[in-house]
């Protein structure tokens, strides 16, 4: 079981690969379950010292309970908290929360266009179609966040159309693949179209294979690390 202090690492470098990969700006958020309690760590709100996030620290992470309430930190939690806290009450099985402002996924979401499996590697994320929630709203409160988890339901990403995306996982680590591989997916799916063509929609038998056969998001993680400048003994945590 991961300590708090790695799970704090783990938070400043998936803000770090995101804000490589152009899946976030100054805004967009990570968060974990504190392991045994009801609290959780999540990056803090943007500010004048919070600013780029392949900046924030391990130490900048505040820790908030499930009802939103700041518990710990010099800096105030997001005021989008409540996308990860009613999550996290809806979703027992889900540990680690990621929301992105990441553009393609955003711009298939405002079209209410599929986001199709037809890339071998992050066709899993998809093989069911992303749920769309139809609000552009910041969530700030616990009814829209509320909103938003059952649109979710039981998938691992989800549409917030005209504002992004959420991802939700066992892990950090997850969490944040899994809104990478959909921005892949997402502008696969939209270069396709704009040839004038239909992609081919890779089947299940197809997917389960790939699955079954290939590596695990481990060494997906560490790659995207490497990418991001952390270290290996870092991006092993």
């Amino acid at each position: 079981m991961a300590t708090e202090a790695e799970l704090r690492q783990l938070l400043a470098d998936s803000s770090r690969i995101m804000f490589r990969l152009g899946l976030v700006d100054y805004m967009g958020h990570p968060s974990v379950r504190i392991p045994g309690t009801d609290c959780v760590l999540i990056k803090p709100r943007h500010s004048l010292r919070i600013r780029s996030q392949d900046r924030v620290r391990p130490d900048d992470m505040v820790v908030i309970d499930l009802d939103g309430k700041l518990i710990e930190g010099k800096d105030g939690p997001p005021s989008e908290r409540f996308i990860h806290t009613c999550i996290y009450r809806a979703r027992p099985d889900v540990q680690a929360v990621v929301h992105t402002h990441q553009p393609w996924a955003t711009v298939m979401g405002v079209a209410s266009a599929p986001i199709r499996p037809i890339l071998h590697v992050q066709s899993s994320l998809v093989e069911k179609p992303v749920p769309i929630w139809p609000c552009a709203k910041l969530v700030t409160d616990n009814e829209l966040g509320e909103a938003l988890a059952k649109s979710l339901g039981e998938h691992s990403v989800v549409h917030l159309q005209g504002h992004g995306v959420a991802s939700a996982a066992a892990t950090v680590q997850e969490a944040t693949l899994n809104a990478i591989h959909l921005e892949h997916l997402a502008e696969a799916t939209w270069r396709v179209l704009a040839m004038g063509r239909e992609p081919r929609v890779i089947p299940p038998d197809e997917i389960h294979q790939r699955t079954a056969t290939g590596v695990g998001w481990e060494v997906r993680w560490a790659y995207y690390a490497e990418i991001a400048g952390i270290e290996p003994s870092e991006a092993r945590r």
